[in-house]
């Protein structure tokens, strides 16, 4: 979430380098945004694959770790619209390679820098790490959606949300951005799970009011609504023939107070399918990034590790000054198997 001021102040820091363009830039950023947004075409993701040794988790563990990292890469017409992009993604892929915390899922949003993201996806040390790879990618552009997996995926689905925003303004980016949701069917030893990556339009508050204004109604909340329930009949169409279970997280853009996090979490009617965020007793109140859960017939996952903040370290620029790897912390947190949401995890798991 990218609140006006914050904005204005990147904008204004990105244009010192090519303040001579930016009349040429806004007027191609304006032909884009009224005739490039609806002409949009995308590929179906493929799964990629390398040989490796590595097909199982570190450990006899049957709980998983997923995690999820909005990685800020966003880049215009060429120009990087985020700082230190490359250093950031570089540090993302060197943390990967070792994968110290047992991650075994990563989500990322995002990755809209074509050459920072491949850098990253195609490290022969990554890969070593995560076998399985989807990349979201659209033509034009790019959804910035990517998932690692060290566990097989089977099947992939990339939905793009219809509503993308209004696309005469330009300066928010969003409907140029190819937001959707990136789903991968992915078998944890004997169990089929869908397991997804999102990321949902931004809210841009005008200088004087706090974040929590988007949480309620902002200039996109018509747009974030319908994606929400996008996102939601997507995700349980997509599992319903097997009924399995489904967990997805991302950047959703609204904190726990909003009334999309209830649209998110409330069922639509009393047989519904009810989603169940993989929170802990304290919460950050502006926290927009999220992991949630939806149980299937006969298997659910449960949080016996909630969301919490990993990657914590900062990255250290050729200068010295040291940054954080993107403009959100990333998360990750441990699911366990449980038959119904509230039985006891299922064989040696926590």
């Amino acid at each position: 979430m990218i609140t006006g001021p914050i904005f204005w102040t990147r904008l204004r820091v990105s244009l010192r380098s090519f303040r001579a363009r930016f009349r040429f830039i806004v007027s191609i950023a304006i032909l884009a945004s009224v005739g490039g947004c609806a002409a949009r075409e995308f590929d179906q993701p493929i799964i990629e694959v390398i040989e490796t040794d590595l097909r199982q988790p570190l450990s006899k563990r049957e709980s998983i770790r997923i995690a999820t990292i909005n990685m800020w890469g966003v880049v215009a017409l060429g120009f990087d619209w985020a700082e230190h992009i490359d250093e950031r993604f570089a540090a993302l892929r060197d943390r990967m390679r070792i994968n110290a915390d047992h991650i075994d899922v990563l989500l990322i949003q995002e990755a809209w820098k074509d050459s920072a993201r491949r850098d990253l996806l195609t490290d022969p040390k990554v890969r070593a790490q995560f076998p399985y790879l989807v990349d979201a990618v659209e033509k034009p552009g790019g959804s910035g959606l990517a998932i690692l997996s060290r566990h097989p995926i089977n099947e992939a689905r990339f939905l793009r949300f219809e509503d993308q925003g209004n696309c005469w303004r330009f300066w928010e980016g969003d409907c140029l951005g190819g937001k959707g949701v990136l789903a991968t069917r992915i078998e944890f030893g004997d169990r089929l799970t869908w397991v997804s990556t999102t990321h949902l339009i931004a809210c841009y508050t005008p200088e004087l009011e706090p974040e929590t204004a988007c949480d309620q109604s902002d200039g996109n909340s018509g747009t974030r609504a319908a994606q929400v329930k996008e996102l939601r009949s997507f995700l349980e169409t997509l599992s319903e023939p097997a009924l399995l279970p489904v967990l997805v997280g991302g950047d959703f853009n609204f904190t726990r107070t909003s009334r999309y996090y209830v649209a998110m979490s409330t069922s639509s009617h009393p047989q519904g399918a009810v989603w169940t965020e993989a929170h802990g007793n304290q919460i950050e109140p502006n926290r927009i990034d999220f992991i949630w859960a939806r149980a299937g017939e006969r298997t659910h996952w449960r949080a016996v590790i909630p969301t919490h903040p990993f990657l914590t370290e900062g990255v250290e620029l050729p200068s010295g000054e040291i940054v954080p790897l993107s403009d959100h912390p990333a998360l990750v947190a441990e699911f366990c198997p449980v038959r119904t949401p509230d039985e006891d995890p299922l064989g040696d798991c926590r």
